[in-house]
Parts: C-alpha cells; structure tokens; sequence
C-alpha cells in the first residue's frame, strides 16, 4: 500500500515531510536558539527535540539563507550524508549563495546538490520535487525560492517568504491547477523589527507604515486557490526586556491571518490549518493538534512564559555580546568601514537614503551610509548633515560587530531607530541591500568565517557552537503545561 503524505511543522519554517520518497527537512531552525544578531527568538518556540527532528532524514531543502532558515547550530545536528538540496538562484543571484555551500562543506556535508529555477529533483527516485524561484518583479534582492512536492495523494506547495508576482502565480496556477495544501509566510514587512526611540504612540504608528498588506498571501489566495493554506514562518518574540516592546509593534500570528480571510475572503476562503509545533498534517487524517491551544488574544502573557524559561539563556547571551572589547573602539570602526567601502559590491542600488550610525558610550562617535543610484554606495565620517534614519546602538553591542559577535548588517534589529523623516519603501529596502552587500564581504551567520574582509583577523572556518548556550532539561516541555 503506497504511503501517506505526512507533515510535522516543527517550528518558524522548518517541516519534516514524510512519505514515499522518506523524508525531507526544510529550512531546520529548530533549535530554540535566538537569531537576527540573537535578539530574536521563535514563537511559538520549539517542543520537537532535535534528536527526533534529525531522525532518518533523507534531504535537506534550505530555502534561502536568512539566519531563521539557515541556522547553522540546528544544521549541525544533521548527518554529513544526507543530501542537501540548495537553489541556484540562478535569476538573481548574490555571493551569500554561493558562501551557503561553501559554509555546508566547511561543516563536513559533502552531497550538496543545486537546483535551478522550475527544475525537478527526484526523491526517492520517484517523486518530483519543483524547485520555484523568487518572482521577478521584487522590491528587494534577497535570494530566496519555494518547493512543490507532486506525492501520489498531495499536492504541497511551500513558498515561506518568497515573494510573488502575477506571473509567477498564473504559471504555478498553470502547471499546479490543485494545490491540496500551501505554506506561506504568515505577514509581511518592508523593515523588521520595530525598534524605535520614540513614544508608544509613535511606535505603533511607525510599526503600521512598515506593513507590506500580505501582498503575497493575496495574491496566493486570490491566483493559486489551493484547497488549504498553513501561515507560518513569520512570528517571532523578544525575550529580553531591552527589546520586549517589539512583541506588541510586530506581530504575524496565525490569528492575523485567520482575520484576513474572514474579512476579505468570506465565503470562498481556503481552510485555513493553524499548525503548532509538533502537529502534523496527512491528506488522510487531516490535523493532529499535539501542541496545546495558545490564547492569541493574550500573547503577551505566552511570551513572558517561555522568557522564564528561557531566562539563562537570555542572561547567557547577554553576557557574551556585552564582553566583547572595547579598546579603541572608534579607530576599530574607522579600520573597518575603510575596509567596506574598498570591497563592497556596489550594484542594484536603485534607491536614495541616508543613514547615520550613532554609538553611544564613554566615547561616542557617528557616522553615516549614504546610498544612491548616480554615486552608489559611500560611507562618510563627520556629516552632520539631514538623515531618514539615525541608528542609536550602544557601545557594547557595536564592541560586539567589531569583535565578530554579532553581524553589522542586521544592526536594526538591535539598534533603536529615530526617523526624522517620513517612513519611504526605499528606506526598508536600503536595509535589505546592506544585508547582502556587506555580508558579501563575509558569509551569513556569527559562527561562519571564510576569509572575507569583514574580520581579516578571525580563524577560518565555522564554529556551530559559537554563541549557543544550552539550558538542563530543555526539552521536558514540562513548562508547555504551565508547570
């Protein structure tokens, strides 16, 4: 008798899909180990314990290499021989594609296969497996790609955050007319996380201006139709207080989403599967809810639950960015954006800003990124002149960048955002390209070092270990029934 379909959402992005062909693990954070210079951690949080996560897997599909899909602690829990199936991104591709494998190789894995856009891999020598590329049309450049599995009894299709256009959905539309079941990022934002030196008041309203209105989730709803749709892969937490206030300024819980389709699309929606960690889905048993209910209306009360148990870890982590050193911290930063403006990659830059970096301490000092199409990419000391944004970052967590700890390039999600300007598209979209162009100069997580210019002093190679902090008992979930 030929073997169901069944899905285990694990937690943020990460499934482990069963059927005919084995199984297959996609973009494994499962660990519940923060990310996004580890300020940020997964809710709800994981209950699978890795051990069981790992367990007779067959492949690997990393969808893009955004620390939330490409964590390399949770990767290094995985067997060097199973096969990893990894995009080219072949219409857009950046150096971090090409550092993913080579950080992959680094780590000991050695059957790595690439995949370009639409082509079909095999699993088990029997079931397709389509690799679907980002959409042309985008407003910004991050390489990224989704999958359908064709099972005998099921249709999947999983696009997490891959953007979407209106060709790309009548083409999978097209090819796919009966999608059974969809996955799809849970919310979109133009600039994560929402951390401001402002009011309240003025922080729910900068919050809302980020807000991309699920065009995706539309256009997925309103083109590709699929039978069901699972949001996921969007919600985070913040579990130290220093950032505690983003739980309320960025939320993208199923609960939102299940408010959409009520509104918009009553009477002809899709059913909407909620999927917590540890529930399962098979085209025959439909939803197994293992995970117990979490109230949405009263999320915060759930964060402050997980904080305590993830309270010495969160202590831990603090420690470790606050004793980076910080001797001649200005001359430091000085040696190193020389060394940006030398090697980054000035292309695709088709918007303007300007942005000043502020590190307060004993001594503080700024300086400011200005980008724009004509001049391209500059960084530039003693401008006192109008910004759209000011980045205040304390002296410890800027000792942390230059130190290798923590990366520069997602300093928004640690750094606290004045805008004496109104909020514009092309602001979030600066902080995107960043995100690419500098980690050009060094590949995407804390605990990888190639040689890039960023830290020509750091050891080459990787360290899964660097900035994991376990925790007794962790995976008890005794605290999953309130104990």
């Amino acid at each position: 008798m030929p073997r169901d379909l069944v899905v285990q959402f694990i937690s943020h992005a990460c499934l482990k899909i069963t059927g005919e062909f084995g199984t297959l693990v996609c973009d494994p954070w499962m660990l519940n180990q923060p990310v996004f210079n580890m300020s940020t951690w997964k809710f709800p949080a994981a209950v699978v314990p890795p051990e069981e996560v790992v367990r007779d897997v067959d492949y690997l599909f990393i969808t893009h290499t955004h620390e939330d899909h490409f964590h390399i602690p949770s990767l290094d829990h995985f067997p060097r021989d199973v096969t990893i199936l990894l995009p080219s991104y072949a219409n857009m591709a950046r150096l971090r594609a090409h550092s993913s494998e080579r950080a992959l190789r680094e780590m000991g894995f050695y059957n790595i296969r690439r995949l370009d856009p639409w082509q079909t891999f095999l699993l088990g020598g029997n079931t397709p497996l389509v690799y679907v590329p980002s959409a042309d049309t985008r407003w910004h450049d991050w390489e990224n790609a989704g999958f359908v599995i064709e099972h005998h009894d099921c249709i999947l299709l999983n696009m997490n955050d891959n953007l979407t256009d209106l060709p790309m959905c009548r083409q999978i539309a097209a090819r796919w007319p009966k999608v059974d079941i969809a996955f799809i990022q849970s919310l979109g934002v133009t600039m994560f996380p929402g951390c401001f030196r402002m009011s309240e008041a003025e922080m729910r309203a900068a919050a809302a201006e980020r807000q991309v209105g699920m065009a995706d989730q539309r256009r997925m709803l309103d083109w590709i139709k699929p039978k069901r749709i699972v949001p996921f892969a969007g919600d985070f937490c913040w579990l130290d207080e220093a950032h505690f206030h983003k739980n309320w300024a960025n939320r993208a819980t199923p609960k939102l989403f299940e408010d959409l389709l009520a509104r918009e699309y009553a009477g002809r929606a899709p059913e909407l599967i909620a999927m917590l960690p540890s529930d399962t889905w098979s085209p025959r048993s439909g939803h197994d809810r293992r995970h117990p209910p979490i109230d949405w209306d009263n999320y915060l009360d759930e964060i402050r639950r997980v904080g305590r148990v993830m309270a010495p870890r969160v202590d831990a982590i603090r420690s470790f960015i606050e004793a980076a050193p910080r001797h001649d911290i200005e001359a430091r930063t000085r040696a190193l954006t020389e060394r940006v403006e030398r090697y980054i990659v000035r292309d695709a830059i088709d918007f303007s800003g300007r942005f000043r970096i502020s590190v307060e301490g004993a001594s503080p000092f700024a300086f400011c990124l200005v980008a724009d199409p004509e001049s391209g990419f500059r960084i530039v000391w003693g401008d006192d002149g109008p910004v759209d944004q000011i980045l205040h970052v304390s002296e410890a967590v800027w000792a942390a960048i230059l130190d290798g700890r923590i990366r520069w390039s997602l300093l928004q999600w640690v750094a606290e955002a004045e805008q004496p300007v109104p909020y514009r598209p092309e602001m979030g979209r600066f902080f995107f390209w960043l995100e690419y162009h500098v980690e050009d100069l060094n590949p995407p997580a804390p605990q990888v070092h190639l040689g890039g210019k960023m830290h020509p002093d750091r050891r080459v190679g990787v360290d899964p270990k660097k900035g994991v902090f376990e925790i007794d008992n962790e995976w008890d979930l005794a605290w999953l029934k309130g104990n």
